[in-house]
């Protein structure tokens, strides 16, 4: 896990918004469960793209960084919750943005998944990789 909250912002930033292009891409114009009457949506690939890349970069660039240091944990399992919340309730890209702003704001050694006391930043990077994985996968069987 401390693999992803140890990617630098820009690279996490990149990374997230190839995965926006191809989940775009498998749910507007790619529809590999759609009958033969269409549906394809050149114009829906490339607005949700923008759309998803434009928050996920104010985000991770904007918002992350001035994150208080003793609020940061919190953020983190504000941002995990609210990329999965984003998953179910409706399908954009926002789960992604959500979940690449809880991976920027997690720091290695805030705190460890051992041990007895709370670990909101741990449950925070796993709910947003789990939000991560499902929001793509929702993207790819439509």
């Amino acid at each position: 896990m401390r693999t992803f909250t140890r990617l630098p912002r820009i690279q996490l930033l990149i990374g997230t918004a190839v995965v926006i292009v191809i989940a775009s891409l498998f749910a507007n114009v790619v529809n590999v469960t759609a009958d033969d009457d269409g549906g394809a949506s050149l114009g829906g690939w490339i607005g949700l793209s923008v759309f998803g890349i434009a928050v996920t970069a104010v985000l991770v660039l904007v918002a992350v960084p001035r994150i208080p240091a003793e609020s940061r944990r919190m953020a983190v399992l504000a941002f995990g919750i609210g990329a999965v919340v984003t998953v179910v309730a409706f399908w954009t890209m926002l789960p992604f943005a959500l979940a690449a702003a809880a991976l920027a704001a997690a720091h290695p050694g805030d705190d460890h998944a051992e041990g007895e006391a709370p670990a909101p930043a741990t449950a925070g990077v796993l709910l947003a990789l789990l939000a991560f994985v499902a929001a793509f996968v929702f993207c790819v069987i439509g």
